[in-house]
């Protein structure tokens, strides 16, 4: 749902500004039946904002009393803090909304993150959008289906009238978009309901011991290897060392994380009532939205479609040029704005025509005196083409 609309890679990391500015319920209304990743450092800022009185105390302090208390995982990140081995926990399950939370050390990139914009852009495109006055009155005054233009003044009013209507098509569309794709993410969300919560990801197999090594560097060299062979299984032997103890510590995480599991699994039976019953809210909330957008595209496309431009100039950028083609007195009415638009068209073309053939010729022979010539030749019949 993200991918279309926050121009970011990963949409599951939560910056600290997104933690400060919403409270967990707020951002997990994105994440139902999904996962969020919090830094350990974003945590200690939470503390430390906290402590210091910053920002949004409230949110500040929901955010930490369910890390620290609903979750209770603050015992598990500070010992994240300390861990040489482990880069991150979880999951950790919160209910109500079916999403896990990991936490790591740090994030691959800070720009990676979500931020307090990228919540604030997306909560804007649930916002229920109205049809503006000025179009409201022109479409209600305006009885046929098309009317023409009296004076220059009406011209450049219908002319930005059907340019803001097209802006505002772009706009509904978008919210349409973003809605769709909203709603399957709850039907989805139904479906996945009798198999949630989400088991936590399997371990890595456990590290393999090296095969058959002599037991001392003496022994190596008796049996005639090298100093680089017996160095070789010394390595590959610290290496199984230091692997099979970071195993054995994540092994025990897992098994944090597979006891956590089984507490919100029995929770779930609770609250995956409620948890349905929220996602069918959300889904008719949505329906009566995408209807009410549908029928306030149909209203401006009306008053598009009854513009005294031809269909084939309705584009905003073109409508604009038309406008500034009238207000600077190059054009009087509708067909001298086309005529004039068109005749630009042509001269741009040409010109980049043009300089297509120059480029190509100096790439090719640079100092062909024949190639040259037919450049100027080129040149010249632009020229009296132009005249």
């Amino acid at each position: 749902m993200f991918a279309t609309f926050i121009n970011k890679e990963e949409r599951h990391n939560l910056d600290l500004s997104a933690l400060i500015s919403y409270q967990p319920d707020q951002l997990m209304y994105y994440y139902y039946n999904s996962w969020i990743n919090i830094s350990v450092e974003t945590y200690l800022q939470l503390h430390e904002w906290l402590e210091n009185g910053y920002g949004n105390q409230v949110n500040i302090k929901r955010w930490i009393d369910l890390i620290d208390v609903e979750i209770n995982a603050r015992s598990d990140l500070y010992g994240l803090q300390e861990s040489e081995y482990l880069n991150s926990i979880g999951p950790y399950y919160y209910g109500p909304t079916g999403t896990q939370l990991f936490f790591c050390k740090s994030y691959a990139s800070e720009n990676e993150a979500l931020n307090s914009n990228d919540f604030a852009l997306l909560s804007d495109l649930h916002k229920t959008l109205t049809l503006d006055r000025r179009v409201q009155k022109y479409y209600h005054n305006r009885k046929t289906t098309k009317k023409a233009a009296q004076n220059k003044d009406e011209i450049i009013r219908d002319i930005t009238l059907c340019a803001d209507c097209l802006e505002q098509n772009d706009k509904i569309n978008r919210h349409i978009r973003y809605l769709n794709l909203f709603l399957e993410g709850r039907r989805a969300a139904i479906i996945a309901a009798d198999n949630m919560p989400q088991e936590p990801r399997p371990l890595p197999e456990k590290p393999a011991q090296p095969q058959d090594p002599p037991s001392t560097l003496k022994e190596l060299l008796a049996l005639n290897f090298s100093r680089s062979r017996a160095n070789n299984y010394q390595k590959s032997w610290a290496d199984y060392n230091r692997n099979i103890k970071i195993y054995f510590i994540r092994y025990r995480e897992y098994e944090k994380a597979c006891d956590r599991y089984k507490e919100a699994m029995q929770s779930w039976q609770a609250l995956r009532t409620d948890f349905i019953k929220k996602c069918h809210t959300d889904i008719e909330q949505l329906n009566k939205q995408l209807n009410e957008l549908h029928i306030l595209l149909e209203t401006y496309q009306n008053v598009i479609r009854k513009s005294s431009v031809h269909p084939d100039y309705r584009n905003r950028q073109i409508l604009l040029t038309f406008k500034r083609y009238l207000e600077t007195g190059r054009a009087d009415d509708v067909q001298a704005c086309i005529n004039l638009y068109e005749e630009e068209r042509l001269w741009t073309d040409i010109k980049a025509s043009q300089e297509r053939i120059e480029k190509t010729i100096f790439y090719l022979q640079p100092d062909n005196d024949a190639l040259l010539m037919a450049s100027e030749e080129t040149s010249r019949l632009i020229a009296s083409v132009r005249e």
